[in-house]
């Protein structure tokens, strides 16, 4: 299995045999090709790959968090109108919680 990493700054792109946590857990780097992507279909923008497959850390960028949204079901232009804040507000807790009431 071979995963590809671009560089959102750079746009420089690496290839790694198997996911690497240290780029994973860089908010620049993103996966752009690998197993995982092929079994979803085709290939996402670069920087928004997995977005929709993990809840964002608070810590990472707005783009991670437009993809999330966009993955959620809000439109694309709805997600970038609002503040990263405001994205986290609105999209940051588990929906698991909702039904604890």
């Amino acid at each position: 299995m071979t995963f590809v990493y671009r560089n959102d700054n750079t746009g420089q792109e690496v290839t790694v045999e198997d996911r690497d946590p240290c780029l994973d857990m860089l908010d620049n780097w993103r996966i752009v090709s690998g197993p995982a992507l092929e079994e979803e279909g085709p290939p996402l923008d670069p920087g928004q790959a997995l977005a929709g497959l993990v809840r964002p850390s608070e810590h990472d960028n707005k783009a991670a968090w437009i993809a999330y949204a966009v993955a959620r079901g809000m439109s694309e232009s709805d997600a970038k109108a609002l503040s990263k804040a405001s994205l986290v507000e609105e999209l940051g807790e588990d929906d698991d919680d909702e039904d604890a009431d």
